[in-house]
């Protein structure tokens, strides 16, 4: 059985990559000890998915090699508009999804570290 952490995720900031320029909505992420939360700046108070630090590291590294679309529990599937949605194999867990400006945010951000999960903001 998977324990999510059990603090109060109101005080930890999300982050997004520097590179967003887009006001409407970008990945976002909140670094929660040994856990991430992945959620859609677009909804701030939309879902969210939360995968372990050590998954996400995972992820971003196969994101930004652009290999395979998982990464483990996460899963990218790339659009041919040249946006993406973002889920894990949960079918339960919801399913985010950004545009093409949103994905080239996100993979910049993620080549130059900024969303590394042992990043402290």
């Amino acid at each position: 059985m998977r324990r999510w952490p059990s603090v109060d995720t109101e005080d930890v900031p999300w982050v997004k990559s520097s590179y967003s320029t887009n006001p409407n909505g970008c990945v976002q992420i909140k670094r929660l000890g040994d856990h991430v939360l992945v959620g859609d700046s677009k909804h701030p108070d939309g879902p969210t998915l939360t995968v372990t630090a050590e998954e996400w590291d995972r992820f971003l590294d196969a994101f930004i090699a652009e290999g395979p679309e998982s990464s483990g529990r996460l899963w990218a599937s790339f659009h041919a508009d040249g946006g993406f949605t973002l889920s894990t194999t949960d079918p339960r867990d919801p399913k985010l999804v950004y545009t093409q400006q949103e994905r080239e945010a996100f993979a910049n951000g993620a080549r130059a570290g900024e969303l590394r999960s042992h990043i402290r903001s």
